[in-house]
């Protein structure tokens, strides 16, 4: 079930439609082994001009190759390549792995080379590749010397890590399955189809180096994806009949916390991320204020030592909100360390932004009420709230300004912030604004058709989803370096149903 923040109409279409089976994967069983963390995926150009290549030598060969890094390890890492095909001076051939496909990365702030990649065999010659290089552009580039091992022949490397978001689609109906989406050398997006089964209502989250599917009302599951299999399902548990799952945060290799949403539960259940087992659980009916005292605990984010968890305060009937809350959670104890109070209502999205100087602060949307069973009220915004002292520091964007709900945010930088915005007639848009003059800076995206959610990866890729029916997309903008300019359009993703949620994994 979506959370209250979204408009009538979407809800009534959801609970119509989403929440009336169990779900269970089809196309892979649980296998119950450990996931491994997300690593990096980098694409590679490497160019040997002075290779001998076949018995009437020709001279040179360039060709591509997939360079997938695991995450363990501080400077060297484990990595997994795939070659493709070659480009010769007379045409093209395959190139042929003779080894297992594995060699090391070793990566620092000036350093970035390879083990030996290979043997590898074009045509009838054989050879072993090592590249040298240095990383560039804060670790998103990479470029240098390859060397062919045996013959020590120079030749030069480019190398780009890929944009990739992992998105959730549905009909809504019967069908959920995960695809990704990938910008490729920064210039080529392509789309990996039906990579696992998810439930039709489910939402993504990236959390630390883990990547779950939370499977929401009447699935009320979590389920583990593990990135060395093609997000294939690890595990996959109930975490409660009617629960109502919301978010998940992990917070250690050995334990994560998800958020119950429905009564009875009003809580915040400690799992464990090796299989799903919910532990215990925190309950937060003493922070709601409601007439029900049910707290509706819906995103949380690990930052600072403690776990902060938005509170909606929501009575059953989804009529009565009283102000939302920020729950602040002691990891070491399992239990409520304090509460934040946001002074607006039904908090949503919560972002981690961090400033040159490296301090955290909580960006935190509030939606106000949707239209529906209440007339629309604008009682919210975007809020900052500094985690360390437990405080609401400003409003950056008021809904009012904003010109309808919150029902979305996405942080740039300090100085550019993003927002979905739905007014009264459920037209939505995304906006741009300078949080530093708390307005509206330009109309980014504008549509009929309700948007779930806006995301930023790492290096300043806007994602935006199209969810028509008729030609479901998500798309693709560069962001600006001056919020004052505009953003750069990359193109959009076809997909075969409508993106209901979806995580930056770069």
């Amino acid at each position: 079930m979506i959370r209250p923040a979204i408009a009538l109409p979407t809800c009534l279409l959801v609970l119509a439609t989403a929440c009336g089976t169990d779900f269970a994967p089809k196309e892979s069983a649980p296998t119950g082994e450990p996931a491994a963390p997300l690593g990096q995926v980098l694409d590679l150009d490497v160019s040997l001009p002075n290779l001998s290549i076949g018995t009437a030598p020709i001279r040179g060969a360039d060709f591509e190759m997939r360079l997938d890094i695991e995450a363990g390890g501080e400077r060297r890492h484990d990595a997994r390549y795939t070659a493709g095909r070659a480009r010769l001076a007379m045409g093209s051939a395959d190139v042929e792995d003779l080894s297992d496909g594995r060699t090391t990365v070793t990566i620092s702030d000036s350093v970035w080379t390879t083990g030996r990649i290979g043997p590898l065999r074009i045509e009838n010659t054989v050879f072993e590749v090592l590249l040298d290089g240095a990383p560039a552009d804060g670790g998103w580039s990479v470029s240098g010397r390859s060397r062919e091992s045996q013959t020590t022949l120079d030749g030069t490397f480019r190398g780009w890590r890929r944009h990739r978001f992992l998105v959730a689609t549905t009909d809504f109906f019967s069908s959920g399955r995960i695809v990704e989406v990938a910008l490729v050398k920064e210039t080529e997006i392509r789309v990996s189809e039906a990579l696992e089964s998810v439930s039709t209502d489910p939402i993504l989250r990236r959390t630390a180096d883990a990547v779950f599917a939370v499977n929401r009302l009447s699935f009320d599951d979590l389920q583990r994806l593990d990135p060395d299999r093609g997000f294939r399902t690890a595990w996959q548990t109930g975490i409660g009949v009617g629960a109502n799952p919301h978010d998940v945060v992990l917070v250690s290799s050995d334990k994560a916390y998800a958020t119950r949403y429905e009564p009875p539960f009003n809580d915040l259940a400690v799992v464990n991320p090796h299989n799903g087992a919910v532990l215990s659980s925190i309950v937060l009916e003493e922070l709601a204020e409601n007439r029900d005292r049910t707290p509706r605990a819906d995103r949380a984010v690990f930052v600072e030592g403690s776990v902060f968890v938005g509170l909606q305060d929501v009575d059953r009937t989804f009529t009565r909100f009283a102000e939302g809350k920020l729950a602040v959670i002691d990891i070491d104890r399992d239990e409520i360390a304090g509460v934040i109070r946001l002074g607006g209502k039904n908090p949503g999205e919560i972002r981690v932004v961090r400033a040159e100087d490296g301090r955290a602060k909580l960006w935190v949307a509030l939606g106000g009420i949707f239209p529906g069973l209440q007339q629309q009220e604008l009682s919210g915004g975007v809020v900052v709230v500094d985690p360390v002292n437990r405080a609401v520091e400003r409003m950056v964007l008021d809904d009012d300004d904003a010109g309808g709900n919150v029902a979305g945010l996405a942080v740039a930088s300090p100085g550019l912030g993003y927002v979905i915005v739905s007014d009264s007639g459920f037209r939505n848009r995304v906006l741009a604004f300078d949080p530093e003059r708390s307005e509206v800076l330009r109309v980014v995206w504008e549509s009929a058709d309700f948007i779930p959610e806006i995301e930023i990866d790492g290096h300043g890729i806007l994602a935006v989803p199209d969810r028509s029916f008729l030609d479901p997309r998500l798309c693709l903008y560069r962001v600006p370096v001056d919020p004052a300019s505009l953003e750069t359009p990359i193109g959009c993703a076809s997909l075969a149903l409508p993106a209901v949620s979806f995580e930056p994994l770069d």
